[in-house]
C-alpha cells in the first residue's frame, strides 16, 4: 500500500468519526501544537529562552534557568489578541476577525539564593508557582461561494450518500446526517436488500419522472472557536558555582475549548435556473471539550564562560483526561412541494425538516515529548542574543478511550503528522534602565503530506524598563500562517482514491500585544 493511498484511506476512515467535528486525530495535533505565550519579555524574544534564565517564564520553558534569579518575584502579564482570517473559496474571498481579552501569565518566584560571601559551590535557589497559555483558540473564520465543482458532486448531500453506501436503511440511524438526509428527501435508497446503495433526488413529479436535487449551490459556513489552554507550573531551580543550573517541574494542564460551525447551501441551480422547490439545506455543530493533564519538565543550563550559555530542556508527554459534548442539527427547508411516492399514491407536502442530536464522549490524549536546546551569547552588560530549536514527533501522539473505537484515529495520527524542528531566535539591547527587544519563530509544518505548507511564522519585538524595585515590559507579535477547510469530504466516482472535496484556502493573521508588570522583592 503505498503511502499516498494510505493517506487517503485513512482520511476516509477518520472524516465523520465524530459527527460534530472532523476527528479525535485533530485533537492530538491541536493540543500537542502549544508555544509558551508567557511573559511580555519572552514574547518580545521570539520564545528563545531556554539557555537564558532570570526570567519568571523559565518555570515553563526550561526551570534551570530559575538558579539564575538572585530575589523574589511576583508579576502578572494581560494580554490583549486580534485574529483575522481571509478565505478563497472557488475564487470568492471572505474574512471574518475576533479580538479577546486573556491572561498570558502571572506567577511568583520565592528566591532562596545564598548571600555572595557564602563559601559554598552550591549558591542556592528559587522555587516558582506560575501559569503559563499555552495555546489561544479564540478565531473566527468564515467562507462565502459558490461551488462550480464539475462530476455531479456539488453539494454536502453527495457526502452522506458515500456514507450511506452499503448500509441497509434500516442502520442508517447509526450514521447521523445520512440518516437524516433520508428522512428529508434529500436521498433516496435503490431498494434492493441484497446491495444497499443511494441517489440523490427530491422524489417524483406527476407524471413520475424523477426530479434531481439543483446543482451547484452556493455554499457558506462560518466557525466560531473560543478558549484556551493553560499550564500551572511547580518548579525548582538551582545553582552549583554559577556554571550549572539545574531544574525540574511539574505541570498541571487544562483545556477548555469550545467550537460552533454553521453551514448552509442554498440558491440552488436546475436546469441553470433558480431551483424553485428547495431553498436551503444547513447544519450546525458544537463541540464543547474540558479537560485536565499532567506533565514534567526538566532542565540544564551550563554557563562556561560568562559570555556564553547552553541550555536543553526535555518536556514529558502530557496526558490528558477530556470530556466531550457535541451537538448536531440538520435543517432542510422546502418551498412546499408535493412529493409522490413512487411507491404509492401518497403524496407528502414537503416544507421543512429539522432534526437534532446530543453525544457525550470521555477520551485521553497522550502528546508526543519535546527536546528543546538552546544557545545564548552575551555581549557584556550591552545584551544577549538568543536561539532555540524544538525536536518533537507530533505521530507519536496516542488517544484512548472506552466510549469509541480510537484505531482509525491512532492510524491517522501516525500516518498525517510527522517529526518538526522548531527554532526561534531573539535579542536584547539595553541602554541604562530601558530594554529594546525583537525576534523571530518558526514552528515546522506537522503534516506529513499537505496541499499547503502548515507551518508558523511570528515576528516580535518590545521594550522594557527595570529598576531594583519593579520592571514593565510591553511587546507585540505579529503572527501568520495557511490552513485549509473542507466542508465535507467526497472522492471521485471515477477514482475512489481521488479525494475532490471542495476546500476554501485561509490566510491567518494574528497580532497578540502584552505588557508584563514585575515587583521584586
Amino acid at each position: 500500500m503505498n503511502k499516498l493511498f494510505l493517506l487517503v484511506f485513512t482520511l476516509s476512515l477518520c472524516a465523520y468519526h465524530s459527527n460534530a467535528q472532523i476527528g479525535y486525530y485533530t485533537d492530538a495535533l491541536n493540543y500537542s501544537r502549544t508555544n509558551s505565550i508567557g511573559t511580555a519579555r519572552t514574547q518580545a524574544l521570539g520564545g528563545a529562552q531556554v539557555a537564558l534564565g532570570g526570567d519568571i517564564n523559565a518555570a515553563y520553558a526550561n526551570p534551570a534557568g530559575l538558579g539564575f534569579n538572585r530575589s523574589s518575584v511576583v508579576t502578572f502579564t494581560p494580554s490583549i489578541n486580534f485574529s483575522n482570517s481571509d478565505s478563497e473559496y472557488f475564487g470568492q474571498l471572505a474574512d471574518d476577525s475576533k479580538a479577546n481579552f486573556n491572561i498570558a501569565n502571572l506567577g511568583v518566584i520565592f528566591n532562596f539564593a545564598k548571600s555572595d560571601y557564602e563559601d559554598s559551590k552550591f549558591k542556592g535557589g528559587s522555587f516558582a508557582i506560575t501559569m503559563t497559555r499555552e495555546n489561544n483558540f479564540h478565531q473566527d473564520i468564515l467562507y462565502d461561494g459558490y461551488n462550480e465543482q464539475i462530476q455531479g458532486k456539488s453539494s454536502i448531500v453527495d457526502s452522506w450518500i458515500d456514507q450511506a453506501w452499503g448500509t441497509p436503511t434500516d442502520r442508517l440511524i447509526n450514521l447521523g446526517y445520512p440518516y437524516d438526509a433520508y428522512n428529508h428527501y434529500l436521498i433516496s435508497d435503490y431498494g434492493d436488500p441484497n446491495q444497499p446503495g443511494y441517489d440523490k433526488y427530491m422524489g417524483y413529479l406527476p407524471d413520475s419522472t424523477i426530479r434531481e436535487l439543483g446543482d451547484f449551490p452556493r455554499q457558506i459556513e462560518t466557525i466560531k472557536n473560543k478558549g484556551g489552554q493553560y499550564q500551572w507550573d511547580f518548579s525548582a531551580g538551582g545553582n552549583y558555582n554559577d556554571i550549572i543550573y539545574f531544574g525540574a517541574s511539574l505541570g498541571l494542564n487544562s483545556i477548555k475549548y469550545s467550537n460552533e460551525s454553521l453551514y448552509s447551501e442554498s440558491e440552488f441551480l436546475y436546469n441553470d435556473q433558480p431551483d424553485d422547490i428547495i431553498n436551503e439545506i444547513s447544519t450546525r455543530s458544537t463541540v464543547d471539550v474540558r479537560g485536565t493533564g499532567v506533565s514534567g519538565t526538566f532542565g540544564l543550563i551550563a554557563r562556561p564562560l560568562d559570555l556564553v550559555r547552553f541550555g536543553v530542556s526535555l518536556t514529558t508527554p502530557t496526558h490528558y483526561w477530556l470530556s466531550e459534548e457535541t451537538s448536531e442539527d440538520l435543517l432542510t427547508s422546502y418551498n412546499s412541494w408535493d412529493y409522490h411516492d413512487p411507491n404509492s399514491s401518497e403524496v407528502i407536502r414537503l416544507e421543512d425538516f429539522y432534526d437534532e442530536y446530543f453525544t457525550e464522549s470521555t477520551y485521553q490524549i497522550k502528546t508526543p515529548m519535546k527536546l528543546t536546546t538552546g544557545l545564548a551569547f552575551f555581549l557584556g552588560k550591552t545584551g544577549f542574543i538568543s536561539a532555540d530549536i524544538d525536536f518533537i514527533d507530533y505521530s507519536k501522539s496516542k488517544i484512548k478511550s472506552s466510549d469509541f473505537d480510537v484505531t482509525d484515529d491512532n492510524l491517522a495520527i501516525s500516518t498525517l503528522y510527522q517529526k518538526t524542528i522548531n527554532w526561534r531566535v531573539g535579542s536584547e539591547f539595553r541602554v541604562s534602565s530601558f530594554r529594546v527587544r525583537g525576534g523571530y519563530s518558526y514552528e515546522g509544518d506537522p503534516y506529513n503530506n499537505s496541499s499547503i505548507d502548515n507551518s508558523i511564522r511570528k515576528v516580535s519585538g518590545g521594550i522594557g524598563y527595570r529598576n531594583r524595585e519593579f520592571f514593565v515590559d510591553v511587546s507585540a507579535v505579529h503572527s501568520k500562517w495557511s490552513s485549509s477547510r473542507s466542508p465535507y469530504t467526497i472522492y471521485s466516482f471515477d477514482d475512489p482514491n481521488e479525494d475532490i472535496s471542495p476546500t476554501a484556502f485561509i490566510e491567518n493573521k494574528n497580532l497578540n500585544v502584552s505588557v508584563t508588570f514585575g515587583i521584586n522583592f
